[in-house]
């Protein structure tokens, strides 16, 4: 059977689109050019986008018009390539990859493509997967399933292997990704054991070692650095990456680059060269005897070393994997072809599944996370990584734990952070994100037992809910817009937003009122500092005008001092208005502070509004004025009673609280 789903190696350097043809075997696509791999190179030409060949050829013609390399960039929320004055994320970079890929088979196929599976490095995180994802669905794509190359590669192996016993180790060096994991074929089962990895190392590191000993050598010889020059920088690239394919070949070969007049001949042995980029491929061994270890295995029980990747043609790398595997590395695929050739066999499958139909090949996957998954915790009054996932965990996959406890008391909210890494230290690992989970009844710290479940899907994207074990209740939670880093949240840089609830009622004529603004105006004076804002509510709203959110002393004070006595005081509308001027958003501390006598018109509908401010996480704190006033009704309406203050008090904001949870006990291996 055919199927009209493809598979899509998206690579750094090159790119390879392959389909499963009418007879259930997989093939590569060739392009528009004719040629079974795309360069992954982007050319803006006026109101054009061109990738591939002519796009790669241009680099040095048109240096400021071409975008390569983009794979290494994907998950980088800071990172733009601009050209005519608008600004391209490696999503959109990638689109174009993509949809060239996706035109070519179209026109080689004469059919329309709707479906595709994309292969990503074992390596990549939440984010590089969210972005890969995103990328394909840009150009209409509905992205069936997002594969590991080396499992992608496995599979295309593992196609003419069924039915045995064989415990394989691909070892993926591709243009800027590495990957390495072992594959036990059994049966008609292809169980990933285990996978490490580097996004950041492949064969541009190579190219770029030759590049830097080229332009040294020029520099000493001429006194001019032509990587200064991003068109020089182009064309030495290019000299350098052919200069490398023929050290493949050859025993020595000469560069011979010219720059701004002048001339460069540079002889290069293949053993130089190796000599070279040795700390490159022990980066290679290291992390090849790091998945041994993870898998419980030694060199001899890998019956087969699978090479994927383009830079797998390197004479020392399978000279190393020889001499480490004691074997030879298996040469029956194409390292350039076979990632696209096993996402080819994953999207008939997935297309089949989808349509209900038999599959076209009788393998199944299943593949590991590459990263454990955890969550910022207190441990011992410290900060540490909460492993609850564990790296080479089989994927999908669910766990929940169910031993953690609020920190502070009448504790509401807490922060989840959600960090990916083997690091105890989370700032050692990389953050995915920040949620804030809402809802818990308030309790002393320590009563309310959390439970916590990830799940990793099949795509290796993450998800996470909370529950209040209390009361068995599932926790909403609001996601951080990216105002807190994990790095402000330990060193106490937490934005504040402070509304200030000031009783202008018939009872605060006179002196009251005069307590409350010079209580109100001492306060802003204390607590003004960088990240903190405030507004000014007062309550009849006809007392004076609401002060929006603002950190400008100036139109604070003259809010505070404008405000005249005037009519009656129900606070819980101004508490509502307040609670929607400050909405609650995940890394932002929200503070209410009421002055007031407390004989207010509204006692019961105030406390039900305040204690719907505290469940959301707001933080409510009471200023007692006049001589009388009602201290149960201001103790009632603050989040604890050191919350509850009288005028004369120099009322202190306070450290904002850490709302990480405190994990009971030391889990092994988390």
């Amino acid at each position: 059977m055919s199927s009209s789903a493809i598979g899509i190696d998206l690579g750094t350097t090159f790119s390879a689109v392959a389909h499963v043809n009418q007879y259930g075997v997989p093939e590569i696509i060739p392009n528009a050019e004719g040629d079974r791999i795309t360069p992954s190179v982007i050319l803006f030409d006026d109101n054009e986008v061109i990738v591939g060949n002519y796009a790669k050829q241009s680099a040095v013609a048109y240096p400021t018009q071409v975008v390569d390399f983009i794979k290494r960039h994907m998950g980088e929320d800071d990172y733009t390539s601009e050209y005519a004055n608008e600004q391209y994320t490696p999503e959109r970079l990638s689109s174009f990859i993509l949809g060239k890929l996706k035109h070519d088979a179209e026109v080689r196929l004469e059919t329309e493509i709707k479906q595709a599976v994309i292969t990503v490095p074992a390596y990549f995180g939440d984010k590089q997967r969210r972005a890969t994802m995103m990328a394909g669905e840009m150009v209409g794509l509905q992205v069936l399933k997002l594969v590991n190359e080396p499992t992608a590669a496995a599979f295309a192996y593992g196609l003419d292997h069924r039915h045995k016993d064989k415990k394989v180790l691909v070892f993926d060096l591709g243009g800027g990704t590495f990957d390495v994991t072992i594959v036990h074929i059994l049966g008609r089962d292809l169980n990933v054991l285990a996978s490490v990895g580097d996004h950041l190392l492949g064969g541009k590191d190579w190219d770029d070692a030759l590049i830097a000993l080229c332009a040294e050598k020029f520099k000493e010889k001429h006194g001019i650095d032509p990587l200064d020059d991003i068109a020089a920088h182009h064309d030495l690239r290019q000299k350098c990456v052919n200069a490398k394919i023929s050290l493949s070949r050859r025993p020595k070969v000469n560069i011979f680059y010219d720059h701004a007049g002048k001339i460069l001949r540079q002889g290069i042995s293949r053993d130089h060269f190796e000599n070279l980029t040795s700390p490159l491929l022990h980066r290679c061994e290291l992390l090849s005897r790091d998945v041994l270890e993870d898998a419980n295995l030694k060199p001899t029980d890998i019956d087969i070393v699978l090479l994927a990747g383009g830079s797998t043609r390197m004479p020392m790398v399978r000279s190393m994997l020889t001499r480490v595997f004691e074997r030879e590395p298996s040469s029956e695929i194409n390292p350039d072809e076979c990632v696209a050739l096993g996402a080819a066999l994953t999207a008939a499958l997935e297309s089949a599944r989808l349509e209900g139909k038999a599959p076209p090949v009788d393998i199944r996957t299943h593949d590991v996370t590459s990263h454990s998954l955890g969550m910022v915790v207190f441990r011992e009054s410290k900060i540490h990584n909460s492993r609850i996932i564990k790296r080479n965990s089989r994927i999908p996959c669910e766990r929940t734990c169910n031993d953690y406890v609020t920190t502070n008391h009448n504790q509401s909210t807490f922060d989840l952070w959600l960090v990916q890494g083997e690091n105890p230290d989370p700032m050692d690992c990389t953050v995915l994100g920040h949620f804030e989970f809402y809802g818990i009844p308030p309790r002393p710290k320590g009563q309310s037992r959390l439970g916590v479940t990830y799940r990793y899907n099949a795509n290796g994207i993450v998800e996470v809910e909370a529950m209040d074990l209390f009361t068995g209740q599932n926790l909403p939670h609001r996601i951080s817009v990216g105002l807190l880093t994990l790095d402000d949240l330990i060193n106490h840089r937490i934005p504040v937003h402070i509304a200030l609830l000031m009783d202008c009622s018939g009872s605060m004529y006179g002196n009251n009122l005069k307590q409350a603004k010079r209580a109100a105006w001492s306060f802003v004076k204390r607590a003004h500092q960088p990240g903190r804002r405030f507004a000014v509510l007062p309550f009849p709203n006809t007392a004076g005008p609401h002060t929006p959110l603002t950190d400008d002393r100036d139109s604070l004070y003259k809010a505070i001092w404008d405000l005249l006595p005037i009519g009656s005081s129900k606070l819980s509308h101004s508490l509502k208005h307040a609670g929607s001027l400050l909405k609650a958003s995940a890394g932002v501390q929200r503070v209410f502070i009421i002055f007031t006598d407390g004989h207010l018109d509204d006692p019961q509908a105030s406390s039900t509004e305040a204690h719907r401010i505290r469940i959301a996480g707001g933080r409510i704190k009471t200023v007692a004025l006049g001589h009388e006033p009602n201290r149960k009704l201001l103790e009632r309406l603050a989040s604890q009673p050191s919350d509850c203050h009288i005028h004369d008090e120099a009322i202190e904001l306070g450290m904002a609280p850490i709302n990480l949870p405190t994990e009971l006990a030391n889990r092994s291996g988390a």
